[in-house]
């Protein structure tokens, strides 16, 4: 039997902390988080890996607009990306601005160590940035 979808089972079916939608992805960040630029993009298709998508290119082209769009927008020096999927069976992506000196430097990123609050106007600006890379 088939692991249930907290996203698809979720109240109107998309994910929590929704700050932007697209066409492909839903873009996704809590108010908590490890890093201070940290989204992720959540397929609106329901599947679980990235083959499984009917517009598999599409899909990764807004995805990397996004990421495109967070590292301008942050001045970050590197995003680092990851899929998953284990234990949420939904496709997502999580973007991880890096920056010198923050807290995973050297070590890899642990997604449970949500020592960032980030305020209204933190999130503001990460939608802003998006949106407004989007559709320029």
């Amino acid at each position: 039997m088939a692991q249930p979808c907290v996203i698809c089972d979720n109240l109107g079916g998309r994910p929590s902390d929704l700050l932007v939608q697209l066409r492909h992805n839903w873009v996704t960040a809590p108010a908590r988080a490890c890093l201070p630029g940290y989204v992720c993009l959540v397929a609106r298709q329901h599947v679980v890996e990235p083959f499984e998508l009917a517009e598999q290119g599409e899909w990764w082209a807004e995805c990397m607009a996004v990421a495109r769009a967070v590292k301008v927008t942050l001045r970050s020096p590197k995003i680092n990306y990851e899929i998953h999927g284990n234990t949420i069976p939904h496709l997502h992506l999580h973007l991880y601005p890096r920056f010198d000196g923050d807290p995973f430097a050297g070590r890899p990123i642990d997604g449970t160590d949500l020592r960032f609050e980030r305020s209204a106007d933190a999130l503001e600006l990460l939608r802003t940035g998006i949106e407004g890379r989007l559709t320029t």
